[in-house]
């Protein structure tokens, strides 16, 4: 009764906080805010969108089967935000000055490409739904074990969809980032709280934990773990494919376009990730500490619950809000990207004369048609699930070239975006598919493979045109934008 009372407590503060997001009345103020948000906001929306609610379930659980693999959410966190810095600041400025409002957008116009603007908005939508699915479950089984069963997965699902579509199709990002800062801080704060209450009441400390795994189960702390048998190059494989393609979903790369500065973007780029590792690195901990527990290794997805349950009622009732807080985070953040693309990336490209009426109002429709239509796909298999969200990240991966040189390198053009896209997507998804010998024996994963292929016909495809005229312009509002940025600070710090 606990659990179930503090969810209900849960979901109604973030229906009370966003009761005053919910009058947006254009696209744009849908989309980004109006470009409104500032540090606390987009660093705490960063957080809460990347790390999933199940990451508390199917990831940790990772953790939990195979020990100090599932550590490598630590140099991932590193990488991305290696690439979170350097597309940050020129994603900003262009989406100030051209009304950006999608990754896919900013694509669009850096290559002056409605193709590579389409083809990026298709497939930012196709590799979120396998995540989407994988909340709603999520979210379900957090119903169905907080209540000890009384409610369904599928009735748990029905109460989330019911809450979230509420204020993400009413509120839009305004909406988005209000829950976001209530869902980052209950993750940092309580979240943090309540992992180290469980190891210190449970394990018998961190000191304890580790002592335990070293005595009982030391291949735990060796890679690749027990019973796996995995070429070393995968552990860099799975880093560099997370690290690279992990800012590159729109659901996440979108909040650069909502900030109100740059300079709430580069402090929001250092404070999320190290916020996000420390969060996240305490979880990892925990799931390697449990495994040497029978019930652990014989219900990796279901340690964490088991073990806050045994902690005793209000344990698990702060353990489920979290979980939930994260599964929400990542929810409404997809439906928010997912049908501001269909609108915007699709529907407004298709058909040109659409009105931003007309455009809301498919943003807002797209997200209750997607969120009853995962109610039947969230059904598929839990394993199935899993695997095809790991496996969207082969597809991300390949999308990091055709941003990054498009944000670095003048060269870079729309053939080799586009070819390159493409080709990039048929070896990644082609390899993922066959599973040829190498792939094992090697231990490289298929978007490694796809993002090479992408990058070099990019680079090859650069060096055989010359740099188009528009990039110029492009680059001359960069150099515009940051030669006026000391002289807008002195004009902002004087008395009106």
């Amino acid at each position: 009764m606990i659990p179930m009372l503090m969810l209900i407590g849960f979901f109604g503060l973030i229906l009370w906080i966003n009761r005053r997001q919910m009058g947006v009345d254009t696209l744009n103020d849908y989309a980004t805010a109006s470009h409104s948000i500032g540090v606390l906001g987009i660093t705490l929306g960063f957080l809460a969108t990347w790390y999933v609610g199940a990451g508390y379930t199917v990831f940790s659980g990772f953790a939990v089967s195979f020990g100090m693999i599932g550590m490598y959410v630590i140099p991932y966190g590193i990488i991305t935000m290696l690439v979170m810095y350097l597309v940050a600041e020129k994603s900003f400025i262009w989406g100030k000055k051209y009304n950006i409002r999608t990754q896919s957008e900013l694509l669009g116009l850096r290559y002056r490409s409605d193709t590579i603007r389409v083809l990026t908005g298709f497939a930012g939508v196709a590799l979120s739904v396998p995540w989407l699915l994988m909340e709603w479950y999520t979210i379900g089984y957090v119903f169905n074990y907080a209540t000890d069963g009384f409610i369904s997965p599928l009735l748990g699902m029905i109460i989330g969809i019911f809450v979230v579509v509420f204020y993400v199709a009413l509120g839009g990002m305004r909406s988005v980032i209000t829950a976001n800062i209530i869902q980052g801080l209950y993750m940092l704060i309580a979240g943090s709280a309540i992992l180290l209450w469980v190891i210190y009441t449970q394990l018998g400390g961190i000191d304890g934990a580790m002592q335990r795994i070293l005595e009982q189960s030391p291949e735990a702390l060796t890679f690749p773990g027990p019973g796996w048998d995995m070429s070393p190059n995968y552990w860099m494989a799975i880093v560099i494919t997370s690290g690279l393609g992990g800012f590159m979903w729109p659901w996440v790369y979108n909040k650069l376009f909502a900030a109100d500065s740059i300079r709430t973007i580069k402090q929001s780029v250092l404070f999320a990730p190290t916020l996000g590792i420390l969060s996240f690195g305490l979880l990892f901990l925990l799931a390697m500490a449990l495994h040497p527990l029978p019930f652990a290794q014989q219900n990796p997805q279901e340690a964490m619950f088991w073990i806050h349950s045994q902690a005793g009622a209000w344990p698990l009732g702060f353990f489920a809000v979290l979980v939930m807080a994260a599964s929400l985070g990542t929810v409404s953040s997809i439906l928010n990207a997912m049908s501001t693309a269909i609108s915007g990336d699709l529907a407004q490209v298709i058909k040109r004369d659409i009105s931003e009426k007309t455009a809301l109002q498919i943003a807002r429709w797209s997200v209750v048609f997607m969120s009853i239509g995962a109610l039947v796909g969230a059904y598929i298999r839990e394993g199935q699930l899993v695997f095809l969200a790991l496996m969207t990240y082969q597809g991300m991966i390949v999308l990091s070239p055709v941003v990054l040189l498009g944000l670095y390198w003048k060269r870079a053009n729309k053939i080799g975006a586009v070819s390159g896209f493409l080709a990039g997507m048929t070896v990644s998804f082609g390899l993922t598919i066959i599973e040829p010998a190498f792939i094992i024996t090697y231990g490289w994963t298929p978007g490694v493979y796809g993002f090479l292929t992408t990058l070099t016909i990019m680079l090859i495809a650069g060096f055989c045109r010359p740099v188009e005229s528009h990039v110029e312009k492009l680059w001359q509002d960069i150099a515009n934008a940051k030669a006026t940025r000391p002289k807008s600070r002195l004009n902002s710090a004087k008395p009106a």
